[in-house]
């Protein structure tokens, strides 16, 4: 069964992916830098759609990436299919991730999420962007390499501190590690440089994340 147009909007309306992330049973919040593009689907919401497989999600998600592929190919300096690229792979692993129920579901979505990181690195070869470099960092995330999204971070933030969902993805990231005294660091500064507006939402999860961490 495909996904519908609706359901396939909702990948792009939230501003946070809720994820069972930990293997000690955290849900925590992947604040995403996206502006523009609506966010991405909590997995929380994604497992709920029990009558999708992994073969439905690839079903929809191939035919989508491979016309933005074409366009890539087309014209390999148009940045904005590089990144629509990135952002598509960026999405489909999230939702194959969500629905994995085996092994080698769960390593096709880590591929995924390598891509994801290979079109991103392109896009930002050449393009300064603070959405995409979070974006990036939780790809690595999600396919293992904690050390390097928490790297990634690390060296945004020396450059520019002033990015509320960079401080928050970080705070997670540490948080996943057992780093406590990181991780709060890492919230505090999201709650301090989210302003007024919170225009990403992450002052609510930041302060909720302290709060579990005592």
């Amino acid at each position: 069964m495909a996904f519908t147009q609706e359901q396939l909007s909702r990948t792009r309306r939230v501003v946070a992916v809720a994820i069972a992330a930990i293997a000690v049973g955290l849900v925590a919040f992947l604040v995403l830098g996206r502006v523009g593009i609506q966010g991405a689907l909590s997995e929380r919401e994604a497992s709920s759609e029990a009558t999708h497989s992994v073969d439905d999600i690839d079903a929809t998600f191939e035919p989508m990436v491979r016309a933005l592929e074409g366009r890539h190919e087309e014209d390999p300096t148009d940045p904005a299919a590089l990144l629509e690229l990135a952002n598509a792979y960026f999405d489909w692993g999230t939702y194959a991730r969500s629905h994995a129920t085996s092994d080698g579901d769960r390593d096709h979505a880590v591929e995924l999420f390598k891509t994801a990181v290979g079109h991103y690195d392109t896009y930002l070869a050449s393009h300064a962007s603070k959405s995409a470099t979070v974006d990036r960092a939780i790809c690595l995330f999600y396919a293992g390499d904690t050390q390097a999204a928490i790297a990634a971070l690390e060296a945004f933030v020396a450059q520019d501190a002033s990015f509320a969902p960079a401080w928050a993805n970080l705070g997670m990231f540490r948080e996943s590690l057992d780093d406590i005294d990181g991780a709060s660091d890492a919230y505090r500064r999201a709650i301090d440089t989210a302003g007024d507006d919170d225009a990403y939402g992450v002052r609510d999860y930041a302060q909720s994340r302290l709060d579990a961490l005592g």
